[in-house]
């Protein structure tokens, strides 16, 4: 693409991608990105690649392969911690040494290891910050209200970074064993965590912390407050998963004008726009579309044009539609899962078939009759867009 002079035009307006709603749709995400970059990376070594591209695949598997290599960091760190606190120093190394071989440290190494890693965290940030001061703090909803905004993202960069942190390790784990993913679109819509989803997925980052704290404060007390960003982080984990997740919370740091963006001070139309149609599309709803698309003759040929099964003849496809639709009928509506529907929903022929059987022989399927004349039908779903936006 590169050599046939396409380019990003970065600066088209109007474009714009939702994050998810919560830390572990994100991280759902991470996932098949993760995946997606691992596989791509085998393209840095071809031939003719420009050096920019290959720049941009290595920064793409580094932003996750770099999670093993720091928990590897730290584990080691912390065994060479333990090593150091249960075992006596050997001076005399050798019979008959006559002067002892003294421990060597280099504390130059290691301020030159923090201090560059400061760097890369927070000089970002902070030559963001400066360009929003020079530029101008309004649409940020001003000059004390954004520098409070990127405290508290530091903030919450520290609680989270850990927590991604393994969960990324374990995602390159996974890919180097062949674990399969699931390439689902990620949830868009305002999500809240359970506290019980929080703790299935972090209780182990929890446990993990704790177990961590506790032998580092009974080992050496001062190389836990080292560890206290990581520990307490993962100690943290399922609470600031929930708390994050709600909108509740998000709603009341807009009202104080906390982490404002310039499309908050100032919608651009196409947002006012989508909200617009997002508020109408939930006005004209259905309970139970999939029963409206077996039974309504409109929801029927609607549903039939949008199928993604490509409709072709053949021998072992039509046994596959002639099953599906007898394995349907025979059980009550209640019983075909979510999984069920997606597959007879994909086919245009079996939605047909399905909706002449049922209309042809209503006696027969008296129980998909009856479930579908319980069901209320919004009456602003069959009128037009414009009539329901009034």
């Amino acid at each position: 693409m590169q050599v046939g002079g396409v380019w990003i035009a970065y600066d088209l307006p109007g474009s714009y991608e939702e994050l998810p709603p919560n830390l572990l749709d994100e991280l759902k995400r991470d996932r098949r990105w993760c995946h997606g970059n691992l596989m791509n990376f085998r393209l840095f070594l071809v031939k003719g690649m420009h050096p920019v591209h290959r720049a941009v695949f290595l920064t793409g598997v580094m932003s996750y392969l770099s999670a093993p290599l720091w928990f590897m960091f730290l584990a080691l760190s912390t065994a060479l911690q333990v090593v150091h606190a249960l075992t006596e120093p050997q001076y005399f190394l050798q019979p008959r040494q006559l002067f002892p071989v003294w421990p060597q440290w280099r504390p130059e190494l290691a301020i030159a290891l923090f201090a560059s890693t400061m760097v890369l965290l927070f000089l970002p940030k902070l030559l963001s910050i400066l360009l929003i001061w020079c530029k101008g703090t309004k649409e940020y909803g001003g000059f004390w209200r954004v520098t409070l905004s990127l405290l508290l993202e530091v903030l919450f960069s520290v609680l989270l970074a850990p927590v991604r942190m393994l969960f990324h390790t374990v995602f390159v784990v996974s890919a180097f064993l062949g674990w399969e993913v699931v390439w689902n679109s990620p949830q868009r819509d305002d999500d809240s965590t359970s506290w019980g989803e929080a703790f299935k997925r972090h209780g182990s980052q929890l446990l993990l912390g704790l177990v961590w704290a506790v032998g580092m404060a009974w080992l050496d007390l001062r190389f836990l407050f080292w560890l206290a960003p990581i520990v307490f982080s993962l100690i943290l984990s399922p609470f600031v998963s929930v708390i994050s997740s709600r909108a509740t919370v998000g709603l009341r740091t807009k009202r104080w004008k906390l982490f404002l963006i310039p499309e908050e001070y100032s919608p651009p139309q196409v947002l006012v726009d989508t909200d617009r149609f997002l508020e109408m599309n939930r006005q004209c709803s259905l309970d139970d579309g999939f029963m409206h698309a077996v039974f309504n003759p409109s929801f029927n040929a609607l549903a039939t044009a949008m199928a993604t099964a490509r409709h072709r003849a053949s021998k072992v496809l039509e046994i596959a539609r002639d099953r599906h639709v007898e394995q349907a009928l025979n059980e009550t509506p209640e019983k075909l899962n979510r999984d069920r529907r997606l597959v007879l929903l994909s086919d245009p022929v079996t939605m047909a078939r399905l909706h002449f059987r049922v209309w042809n022989s209503p006696e027969r399927y008296s129980s998909w009759v009856s479930y579908y004349e319980g069901i209320k039908l919004n009456p602003l779903a069959l009128r037009k867009p414009d009539a329901a936006s009034q």
